[in-house]
């Protein structure tokens, strides 16, 4: 048959060299881990083996690399199928049903290139995935952190609410207050515990989310130990990162880039007389690009809206910072005084309460600060 002989090697030879760099590919579940550290009543974990245990038991991240294997399996039975087509295209004689012969031929390379897109959209989303999971462990591990600091802080407080009942019990007693301001501390003292439970329930909460998400038994209690710290952010040119976030290839596009290839890949392949069937394919080629270039401007504007919000911690941190010295400034004062007895030891308890309480704001402020920089990088978790 004349005129499909080239195409013919052309589609062999791409199926040979497709196949020759075949390799299902496996998420690498591996990672360098801390020693757990386990007891009666906590396991000591680190955020490096949370992110392990959790791609271990990740039921998404085993289906993301079965679906590598199935496509590779058909990737290779589409490419056996040219194969023989090809094979038997270059034995057909010149007399043979040429027309034929080049439509089995046209339409086996179609399926063969549908079959390697779909492999290659496979292997692409086994990265994703562990990306995605990374990062709901983290904000995961960073939720149970937030909630055991306000059960802390409501822990304190209460305590100082304990004492100031204690104080108006006894002045009552010797008749210094009235029973409305006596009422008012035991009030008082009923809401911090109704508080405290609130906030418990919530840490137990938090801490039942993480365990499900890294496959362990509900009601493990953690000891958290990698607490974050907040530090300057990183100087970047935030055009080039726009520009390299938004490039060719780039993976917070692939879904729109590959829209546009399929829909390219159609038109091509099209071998119909219909006018207005093959309009219609290359008006979905204008569609896909018109929703790439979309997607591009999205994304450059997320991107700009994150590193100004990243620019902004900073200066919250600095106002931040300020008000803790000023806490701890008060409490070294107070504890001056306190010791010549010039104040009571409440009011020692109160500050005190104050200075944890903007240490542990610092925290959150840097955890908000790693989850945006961790997006700002990784984007296509947004």
């Amino acid at each position: 048959m004349k005129g499909t002989g080239r195409l013919a090697l052309a589609a062999a030879a791409a199926a040979f060299v497709a196949l020759a760099m075949l390799q299902p590919a496996r998420a690498e579940t591996v990672v360098k881990g801390y020693i757990v550290e386990s007891s009666a009543d906590q396991v000591k974990l680190t955020l490096e083996q949370a992110i392990k245990w959790a791609r271990e038991s990740s039921h998404l991240l085993k289906a993301a690399n079965q679906n590598v294997e199935r496509n590779a399996i058909m990737l290779q039975s589409a490419a056996d199928e040219l194969k023989q087509v090809t094979r038997r295209d270059n034995h057909d004689g010149e007399d043979d049903n040429g027309p034929s012969d080049a439509e089995a031929l046209r339409a086996a390379y179609k399926r063969y290139e549908a079959a390697a897109s779909m492999y290659e959209d496979a292997q692409k989303q086994v990265p994703l995935a562990m990306d995605q999971l990374e990062f709901q462990t983290m904000k995961a591990y960073h939720e149970a952190i937030m909630a055991a600091d306000h059960e802390a802080t409501d822990k304190e407080a209460l305590d100082v609410a304990l004492q100031e009942e204690n104080i108006a019990l006894a002045k009552a007693a010797r008749g210094k207050i009235s029973e409305n301001d006596k009422a008012k501390a035991v009030q008082a003292r009923m809401e911090a515990e109704k508080k405290l439970a609130e906030s418990k329930a919530a840490s137990q909460k938090a801490e039942d989310a993480l365990s499900k998400l890294l496959g362990k038994k509900q009601g493990t209690a953690y000891e958290l130990v990698d607490i974050p710290i907040y530090s300057k952010p990183k100087a970047i040119d935030i055009g080039l990162h726009i520009q390299d976030m938004t490039s060719s290839g780039s993976p917070a596009l692939y879904k729109q880039e590959n829209a546009v290839k399929q829909a390219m890949a159609e038109a091509s392949f099209y071998n119909g007389t219909s006018v207005s069937e093959y309009r219609l394919k290359t008006l979905d080629v204008e569609t896909a690009k018109m929703e790439l270039s979309q997607a591009k401007e999205q994304l450059a504007d997320t991107l700009k809206n994150a590193y100004l919000s990243i620019q902004q911690y900073q200066s919250q941190y600095e106002e931040l910072l300020r008000n803790l010295q000023n806490a701890r400034n008060e409490l070294a004062l107070a504890e001056n005084k306190w010791k010549r007895g010039l104040v009571p030891g409440i009011e020692i308890k109160t500050i005190e309460t104050k200075v944890k309480q903007w240490e542990r704001k610092a925290t959150e402020l840097a955890i908000q600060q790693k989850e945006a920089e961790f997006a700002l990088y990784k984007p296509w978790l947004l």
